[in-house]
């Protein structure tokens, strides 16, 4: 739970806490009167009991200031992230973290990091002071920093992550006198956190995000409470890692480099934690260059308007066109070929300018038993193939039967071994998450856990399976509501959606249902960016079980068709609407383009199958 959500929960308990923890104070109109945080007789100390600033407390005498979660802190001596904890279990606060979503298996476990043997050639010390600090030695002895000829063809400075509890919990290295990347001092699977926490001021409620380690370092020395991200821009891993420590911020500063990496680095971490960010832009590359540019006074005076600007900005919802450049060169380069969003993973459809694009809604429409749910899994394997990070919200369907069909396609075989089941699985875990919930949960309780999913763990694919467990097939109304909630998220969260809808019922299943047959409201298919069928040759199916049965030869004009037909049935940011032919492999469950075509394995496995 985020502090603020928590400091609004318990304000109404102002009384009940002020008895308890300072019963010498007393009650003057609507503020509690005491002489200072510990509980001393006296009234420099005034603590507001109802209405709006509920909970909120001054200090006349010492200048301090708060709410209720600063005063369990500083009154008990506990830190933050404590006092948070003690108030939840004192009057009976849950977290509000969604316990729907879970991943398909627990993260790997991480290593403990060693540190390089450390070295003085001077090299480090020479570095800091052309990087513009003073007293270099005190800087490396307080930000544990060293150097090491351990790591490659020179001198390398290593930096040392510690957690809130100071144990050393990941390490990086970056070369200072040769030519090399930067890396994590040889060592693998390390947990990736904010680097800067032992020197982090404990109960501020205000963190400073910067890219890099030197800038950590200049903005802490210029006196702002700052942590700096683990892998610079790239890579966003460390919102997981740090989570339950991010909740302890009201505000968040974002001050991140000023080039084309930094800008869009910030703009991803304020889209996935949320409206408490702040991005600050300042007259250098960043926060290191600042300080060398124009000294320590100036440069500290540059960044406290830089903040103070960055608090006054116009509202998001208003914008001059010269913001939107870069969109524009998106929609032009998308044109000259360029490739945005995700292929299907099928060339028949990747061929055509289908892609599915972040921002874009699509529906897939079929008749009872098509294969709806079974094309969408393999259609999952294929983004997270390309990188993708994909949630499955199957209401009908258990984990158990959504795991083992898509174990199936993934491993190309009807019952793989476990060895091979477990190394799929572990290819799976870090990009596929699974919503496990009643068979009909509200619209709101559902995007409130897709909020959360992309915030946390940046989940760009979400799959809800279907629309019938959301809003009853008769509500046209309701389904109205539901479509313009789902075309709101993946606006303001720039994720690609996937709604799965029925078919009306016709005179047959031997005609595949088009646009006009998705059951329902019109507004379904016209707030879709894209929709498709998907059509089961149930004829031909028939066909081959009575044969089989009976011993009789295939028709071979029916064997030549298609098992399943997927149709493109509105394309708004394409041109092509049509059709393309699968032929359906039982064994793995896979949409084949042909015939003659085998499963093919996305993880592979010296283990031989069972089956």
């Amino acid at each position: 739970m985020e502090i603020a959500t928590l400091s609004q929960h318990i304000a109404h308990h102002s009384r009940s806490l002020c008895r308890e923890l300072l019963p010498e104070g007393i009650v003057e109109g609507n503020n509690y009167r005491i002489g200072d945080v510990f509980g001393e007789k006296g009234k420099s100390m005034s603590i507001r009991l109802d209405g709006e600033n509920a909970g909120e407390w001054k200090d006349f005498e010492s200048g301090d200031s708060g709410d209720l979660i600063d005063l369990v802190s500083k009154n008990l001596g506990l830190t933050l992230k404590d006092s948070m904890h003690w108030l939840q279990r004192r009057y009976g606060i849950r977290d509000d973290a969604p316990k729907q979503i879970s991943k398909v298996l627990k993260q790997k476990k991480v290593n403990e990091p060693t540190v390089p043997s450390q070295s003085n050639t001077g090299e480090l010390h020479k570095f800091l002071e052309k990087r513009g600090f003073r007293d270099v030695g005190e800087i490396c002895a307080k930000y544990k920093i060293l150097e090491t000829e351990d790591l490659g063809a020179g001198v390398d400075c290593v930096f040392r992550f510690f957690d809130q509890d100071r144990k050393l919990v990941f390490v990086k290295n970056k070369p200072l006198n040769y030519d090399s990347h930067p890396g994590t001092c040889h060592q693998k699977d390390l947990k990736q956190i904010l680097l800067g926490w032992h020197t982090f001021p404990m109960n501020s409620r205000t963190l400073w995000l910067v890219e890099g380690e030197m800038d950590y370092i200049a903005a802490t020395e210029l006196g702002f409470p700052a942590l700096s991200l683990p892998m610079g821009s790239n890579g966003m891993n460390w919102i997981d890692t740090e989570w339950e420590n991010l909740e302890l911020f009201t505000e968040i500063v974002i001050a991140t480099d000023q080039d084309d990496a930094g800008h869009k680095c910030a703009d991803t971490i304020a889209k996935r934690l949320g409206d408490r960010c702040l991005r600050v832009n300042f007259p250098a590359k960043d926060i290191n260059d600042l300080l060398i540019d124009h000294g320590m006074d100036v440069a500290k005076s540059i960044l406290k308007d830089s903040y103070e600007n960055a608090k006054w900005t116009d509202p998001s919802s208003l914008q001059n066109v010269a913001n939107f450049a870069d969109e524009v060169d998106a929609f032009f380069d998308a044109a000259e070929g360029e490739l945005t969003g995700f292929a299907s993973g099928w060339d028949k459809i990747d061929e055509e300018d289908i892609r599915f694009r972040s921002g874009e809604l699509w529906g897939v429409s079929g008749i009872n038993g098509s294969g709806k749910s079974m094309w969408l899994n393999q259609l999952s394997l294929n983004a997270i193939s390309q990188g993708k990070k994909v949630l499955i919200a199957s209401m009908e369907m258990t984990p158990r039967y959504t795991l083992g069909r898509m174990m199936r396609q993934a491993t190309a075989q009807r019952i793989p071994h476990k060895d091979h089941r477990g190394k799929t699985l572990d290819w799976l875990s870090p990009n596929l998450w699974l919503f496990v919930d009643t068979l009909t949960p509200k619209p709101d309780d559902l995007l409130k856990v897709f909020e959360y999913a992309y915030r946390r763990y940046g989940i760009d694919v979400f799959i809800i399976d279907s629309m019938t467990n959301l809003v009853r097939h008769d509500d046209y109304q309701g389904q109205q509501v539901l479509m313009e909630k789902l075309v709101n998220f993946k606006l303001a969260f720039k994720t690609t959606l996937f709604l799965v809808t029925h078919a009306r019922k016709g005179e047959s299943e031997a005609k595949a249902p088009g646009k006009f047959d998705v059951k329902g409201s019109g507004a379904i298919t016209d707030l879709a960016d894209g929709f498709m069928s998907v059509w089961k040759n149930k004829a031909k199916a028939e066909h081959l079980n009575i044969c089989k049965q009976t011993g009789a030869i295939p028709d071979e004009d029916i064997v030549k068709k298609s098992d399943v037909i997927v149709e493109v049935l509105k394309n708004r940011h394409g041109m092509f609407e049509g059709r393309c032919g699968f032929y359906f492999d039982e064994p793995s469950c896979q949409y084949l383009e042909r015939q003659s075509s085998t499963a093919k394995a996305y993880v592979k496995s010296k283990a031989s199958p069972i089956f």
